[in-house]
């Protein structure tokens, strides 16, 4: 798990000192290690020491610092965080130069030992232990194609300086981030957009129309769009490519991963056992590693899940030193799980480390997180996040894996109700229809007539106009156009693609990274998700459970209290108690300063004041809207 940064040129472009800059300004991402590489046509490339690791590194490899004036055709940049191959031979940016290539790498592929054997059968031979070694090889064997064997997240860049072309690869759903800023003559590939502020000439483009989709609707992360107009995610399950022969090279941007559903054709309970098997598998190659493993631990379902599986095959291996696990605590009862990850603990005896975020320390903590981020968040949820993976590296975790991605698959969100019992009506399964309305009132004691009723308005639209914000200054177009998920399948696979999950997934590496450490998500296993969106909808929600599936087949595993749970938290903060108390004038503040910077263009600043004052006072029904406001403009004034 790594940083990393890609510089082409064309013409003179971009410096070495611009290369440097642009890479040291990462070093949270990995403090390991540092490394450069430059190519331009006619010489090999060359690798070089960072600035701050040159000592190290120059004894042991024998690197030369690079000279700040140097031009290039590519420079590679690498901040490493120790976690496979933890020698010195694990240093990047890294060459394989009988097969003419070079590779920055993020990420991790899991099953690297079963490509490495069986490359070996093919007669290569390894000179490390890391899966870096591995990627070069099995694409000097199979090409892009080897992309489709890796099981991982990862985000890197390939440099062929033989047939002088460039790849940039992200994996199948976007654990790892990368995005790219085309100016001035030279293309920056980078993990994160601070990187690309560093860039020569760079200023802010503001793109209005991602602010107020933010704003209005709490939309980010949900295109390739940024909040600036030059810088693009590359999308998930793609790869850039560039030939470099051109004087002037241009781009094209492919396709390389679609997720295509593993169709289920046994019976309820053969599919939970598969679930299990695959759950287990996804969580034991993401043990591989030469530093400890923690666990996030929430106590809800997904969380729990996981750690239980750790302690088991902790347990298989005669491992008795057992896992820790670190979990975010509060004082208001109402938004505290501790009893549930006391159950957990006990059952599997971990040793736990508790977090407690707090109105105070989210004060301390805001300017640097939001730095962090490099954009605006939607809630102070991802707060929580920030404190569990701080307490992470105060207890000397290096690695956690946590139980991001469930929801998207298994119908975790509330917002799937609408759509669940749309399909039914949609392919007449009437019976059904009846069968969980039955079973729903049993659970909460009236008929889900609101879910049926806005099923068959759902059904008669091709999409839906979400007005813009009465707050938000009136600007061309006034409302955004969604198509709406007809389905429960739709709207996971919305889930999956578009929102939450994308936003969730930068959250979770930002915060992770901030700490210098590498999160793990098994529920992302690509063979995990083909075959939960193969499942009839009915096996993942039904008679108004969520996630049936998953507490079927952890029945064994799971402490009773963690199986039956029904009350989804997830990172939760007192946000509304916050803004509501002894948060509201911070509050008021920020969002007042903010109407300021986009008053008369974006935000109508009386609307929009008493807008939150009214959710403040508790006449209007609390929201994040507050929370987005102010996080925009916090952004602004970092970038700005």
């Amino acid at each position: 798990m790594c940083g990393i940064l890609t510089i082409v040129n064309s013409g003179t472009g971009s410096s070495a000192a611009d290369l440097m800059a642009a890479c040291s300004i990462i070093r949270h991402r990995g403090p390991d290690d540092e490394g450069l590489l430059t190519w331009s046509p006619g010489d090999d490339p060359v690798i070089w020491s960072g600035a701050d690791t040159a000592t190290s590194t120059q004894q042991h490899w024998g690197y030369k610092t690079l000279t700040p004036g140097l031009r290039f055709k590519v420079g590679m940049g690498h901040r490493r965080l120790s976690i496979l191959d933890l020698s010195p031979s694990g240093h990047q940016p890294m060459r394989y130069q009988p097969a003419g290539l070079a590779i920055t790498f993020n990420g991790e592929v899991y099953n690297y030992l079963e490509i490495k054997a069986e490359l070996e059968t093919l007669g290569h031979k390894f000179e490390t232990r890391s899966d870096t070694e591995v990627i070069l090889h099995a694409w000097a064997q199979w090409g892009p194609a080897c992309l489709q064997r890796f099981n991982g997240m990862f985000a890197m860049v390939i440099l062929d300086h033989k047939k002088q072309e460039l790849y940039a690869i992200r994996d199948r759903f976007g654990v790892k981030p990368l995005y790219y800023y085309q100016h001035n003559g030279s293309l920056y590939l980078a993990s994160e957009i601070k990187q690309i502020r560093t860039a020569p000439g760079y200023s802010l483009s503001l793109n209005e129309l991602s602010a107020r989709q933010f704003l209005a609707a709490g939309a980010v992360d949900h295109t390739d769009a940024t909040f600036d107009t030059r810088i693009k995610h590359l999308p998930q399950g793609h790869y850039l490519h560039m030939n470099l022969k051109a004087d002037k090279p241009e781009f094209t941007v492919h396709q390389w991963y679609t997720l295509k559903p593993v169709k289920s054709t046994g019976s309820y309970e053969d599919a939970a056992e598969r679930l299990k098997e695959l759950l287990i598998d996804a969580v034991n190659i993401r043990l591989r590693s030469d530093v400890p493993v923690g666990s996030c631990l929430s106590g809800g379902l997904d969380s729990s899940s996981i750690v239980c599986i750790v302690a088991n095959l902790l347990r298989q291996r005669g491992e008795t030193a057992g896992q820790e696990t670190v979990t975010a605590c509060f004082e208001n009862a109402r938004y505290d799980e501790w009893n549930f990850a006391q159950e957990v603990i006990r059952t599997t005896s971990s040793r736990s480390h508790r977090t407690f975020p707090s109105f105070e320390r989210l004060l301390e903590a805001v300017d640097r997180n939001a730095w962090h981020q490099d954009e605006p968040t939607g809630s102070t949820s991802q707060y929580s996040q920030w404190e569990v993976f701080k307490a992470s590296h105060d207890a000397g975790l290096k690695v956690m894996v946590d139980g991001q991605g469930a929801d998207e698959q298994l119908a975790g969100y509330g917002g799937n109700d609408i759509p669940f019992y749309s399909g039914l009506i949609r392919r007449a399964k009437f019976l059904a229809v009846l069968d969980e309305a039955i079973h729903y009132k049993k659970q909460n004691n009236r008929w889900p007539v609101g879910f049926v009723l806005n099923a068959l308005k759902l059904n008669a639209r091709m999409d839906i106009a979400i007005p813009m914000a009465e707050w938000l200054v009136p600007h061309q177009p006034s409302v955004i156009y969604d198509k709406p998920a007809h389905t429960l399948k739709e709207n996971l696979m919305r889930q999956l693609y578009q929102e939450p999950l994308p936003a969730l997934l930068r959250y979770e590496d930002r915060n992770s990274m901030a700490w210098s450490i590498e999160s793990r998500t098994p529920f992302m296993d690509y063979r995990l998700v083909e075959f939960t969106m193969g499942l009839p909808e009915r096996f993942v929600y039904k008679r108004g459970t969520r996630k049936t599936i998953l507490r079927t087949a952890m029945k064994d595993i799971l402490p009773p209290a963690i199986s039956g749970r029904k009350d989804k938290m997830g990172f939760v903060t007192p946000e509304e108690v916050w803004l509501k108390n002894e948060g509201r004038k911070w509050f008021m503040d920020g969002i007042e300063k903010t109407c300021a910077q986009f008053g008369g263009h974006l935000i109508d600043k009386t609307a929009t004041m008493n807008y939150v004052k009214e959710i403040a006072e508790g006449k209007r029904q609390f929201s994040f809207m507050p929370w987005r406001v102010l996080s925009l403009g916090k952004w602004y004034d970092m970038v700005k």
